[in-house]
């Protein structure tokens, strides 16, 4: 029977004889010898001589036998814990994102956009307190100019003047100020309903006026005042008016005034067409009476209330008067009928032209 020798087996030998010593190395050393590998690998070389591992291990500790570390007391000798060994294999193999030599260029690229940012920052907060004063020194925080629009009965001028912007003054402050200046115009105009002020372009001033629509005239003493939508009456003295407004008299309060207009808007055009002038003409028993004065000649006494509808039966009431030539009175204010004036009549006949209550349906025809 044959001996097989260890001799015909060089590498099992080998290997056999090189696992003992890798079991007594130290995790310096175990990381050494991976670095190695790694390193071995990288130059193509299949493996790397345990000789050099020995010659470190021999290197590094002269001073102690071989046996002396076989017998040194497990406190020295204890097994490293993983993460020691995971911390030893990352620093022998270096750093984790490449060597620092590779890293220095991208560390000096954020660096200098980290400065370039603060440096923007810095130019920005100080920029704009600058562009401020220089803005507010400038000629664009001046106002430029006032311009008014749609108005018709108050002229510009007028207006303007009211208003109080100053030309050349901060634009700003007036601006500001704008709702208080408006509404110190509308109590000394009080035509206007309101104003508006917008900034056109960079320093100019545009009003947007609206009036108040003109709706009747007083009449007092032969001069006429014009009376607006909300029952005012503008302090003013006007030549009287060619269109079709009515003409009042002796008004005095503006509640009285709209409750006629009210009613005047619902007459025909017959019949506005045929008034004269309204006048306020209260009595002891009626405080609400009205006088109507008609183009026909003909007046008609009607109550405040019912002045939007029975001053629309006159048409028919005045044809009759026509067709007995009479020139009188329409009294309204309890029934409906008609008399003439006292000094074309005798005190004899004063009912012999009137048309009772009971007459009134056939004015609804």
């Amino acid at each position: 029977m044959r001996i097989i020798s260890r001799e015909e087996f060089p590498k099992e030998s080998k290997e056999q004889e090189e696992q003992p010593k890798q079991d007594h190395l130290t995790p310096w050393q175990l990381a050494n010898l991976e670095y190695l590998k790694q390193k071995a690998l990288e130059n193509n070389e299949s493996e790397v001589p345990l000789e050099n591992s020995e010659q470190s291990d021999e290197t590094s500790n002269t001073s102690e036998p071989a046996d002396e570390k076989l017998e040194e007391p497990e406190e020295t000798v204890s097994e490293p814990l993983e993460e020691d060994l995971e911390e030893v294999e990352e620093t022998a193999k270096g750093p984790k994102n490449g060597s620092f030599l590779e890293r220095l260029p991208n560390i000096k690229h954020e660096r200098n956009r980290r400065l370039v940012r603060r440096a923007s920052i810095l130019i920005g907060l100080f920029s704009i307190p600058a562009l401020l004063l220089l803005y507010y020194i400038s000629p664009l925080a001046k106002l430029s100019g006032v311009s008014v629009e749609g108005n018709e009965r108050i002229s510009a001028e007028t207006i303007e003047k009211e208003l109080g912007f100053a030309v050349g003054d901060n634009l700003w402050q007036q601006y500001f100020d704008r709702k208080d200046k408006v509404k110190t115009l509308k109590k000394q105009e009080l035509q206007i309903k309101d104003a508006e002020v917008h900034i056109e372009g960079f320093n100019h001033f545009n009003v947007q006026i609206k009036e108040y629509p003109e709706i009747a005239y007083l009449e007092s003493d032969g001069k006429y005042s014009p009376i607006i939508s909300n029952g005012k009456i503008i302090p003013i003295e006007v030549e009287k008016s060619e269109g079709d407004l009515p003409i009042l008299e002796s008004f005095t309060g503006p509640k009285r005034i709209l409750k006629v207009l009210q009613g005047y808007k619902k007459l025909s055009e017959e019949v506005k067409q045929g008034i004269s002038q309204i006048k306020y003409a209260p009595t002891n028993e009626n405080k609400e009476l009205l006088e109507v004065f008609m183009n026909d000649g003909n007046k008609v006494l009607v109550t405040i209330n019912d002045f939007g509808e029975k001053m629309n039966y006159y048409p028919q009431i005045a044809k009759d008067m026509a067709d007995k030539q009479i020139k009188g009175v329409v009294d309204m204010e309890a029934g409906i009928y008609s008399y003439p004036y006292e000094e074309d009549t005798t005190a004899e006949n004063p009912t012999q032209n009137s048309v009772d209550q009971s007459e009134t349906p056939i004015v609804n025809d």
